[in-house]
């Protein structure tokens, strides 16, 4: 008997070390990552622009001497076409709609916007099966999405029509936290905007997990295990934020966000410094919803226009 408990304590002793030096491994610094991927930029493909509701749409594939690729959606006023420099807006929003958000935008002239997908080619809603199977294209692609936010600004400014010396960084919900990383990084971002955005890693994962999995431990549990896969605990936009200032940083969160835990949107403006700014709207969550992005996009574009921040 004795000599089983032994061996039963050792075999979970083992086990425990292993899950220990796994998660050490999961939750690396993920700077080396960030300056080996970030590179430089390699191979601009443009496609031949397309005018739609009177805006000019131009898809661009960037590929990074480190293999790093994405796809972006540059967007401006046919009207703009002999303005000159404009500012630029760099929008990162939810994983399904991409760069497409470009084409949800509403009216935004006098400025170049350009919406970013998501630097994942796996599938985007994957079942049990296929999400186990794609967990390291997963987590390759959180630990990407930062440097791809700056490989899209080494071309966007490039650009003859883009003011180098006004650069929105926006993230809208899941791209919050990239947007606030990237800002910190990237000092060429002269205003960082979190909208619908917040704190944390696991309380957000938590909180959007609960009507696919309603059964609470098994929620926190499941959270918890995507959190360290993610690298959730590096990637806390809380950690990045203060590095924004001097830098101007706004937050624009819904009054009756139900994705978003309060607690954790107190958390991240909290941590940010100086000079910074939380706006609060009326509503529910960002679900894609052209009224609810209209309103945003409104409160951005004021800002842009009347408030421009050069250096």
């Amino acid at each position: 008997m004795r000599r089983r408990t032994r061996i039963v304590a050792l075999t979970l002793g083992v086990l425990l070390t292993a899950v220990a030096l796994s998660a050490a491994l999961l939750l690396r610094d993920p700077m080396p990552h960030f300056q080996a991927r970030r590179s430089t930029l390699a191979t601009v493909a443009e496609s031949a622009p397309v005018v739609e509701e009177g805006y000019a749409l131009t898809n661009v594939r960037l590929t990074a001497t480190s293999g790093l690729s994405l796809e972006l959606m540059v967007r401006r006023s046919v009207v703009d076409t002999a303005t000159g420099r404009l500012p630029l807006a760099v929008i990162l929003g939810g994983h399904y709609t991409g760069r497409q958000a470009a084409r949800m935008l509403g009216e935004t002239p006098g400025v170049v916007v350009a919406a970013m997908s998501y630097p994942y080619e796996g599938n985007p809603k994957p079942d049990a099966l296929t999400f186990l199977r794609d967990i390291p294209r997963i987590r390759k692609a959180f630990l990407d999405t930062p440097p791809a936010v700056m490989l899209a600004i080494d071309y966007l400014r490039s650009r003859p029509d883009v003011d180098t010396t006004r650069v929105e960084a926006i993230g809208v919900s899941l791209g919050a936290p990239f947007i606030c990383v990237a800002g910190a990084l990237d000092k060429r971002i002269t205003r960082v905007w979190a909208l619908h955005g917040s704190g944390g890693s696991y309380t957000p994962l938590q909180a959007n997990m609960k009507r696919a999995i309603p059964f609470g431990p098994l929620r926190a549990v499941a959270a918890g295990v995507a959190n360290v896969i993610i690298n959730g605990p590096r990637l806390d936009p809380v950690r990045w934020v203060g590095d924004i200032s001097p830098r101007s940083f706004i937050m624009v969160n819904a009054s009756e966000d139900e994705r978003l835990p309060k607690p954790a949107i107190d958390a991240l403006f909290t941590a940010a410094r100086e000079p910074k700014e939380q706006v609060w709207m009326s509503g529910l969550h960002v679900h894609a919803d052209r009224e609810t992005i209209a309103r945003l996009v409104s409160i951005v574009m004021e800002r842009v226009r009347s408030q421009p921040v050069r250096r």
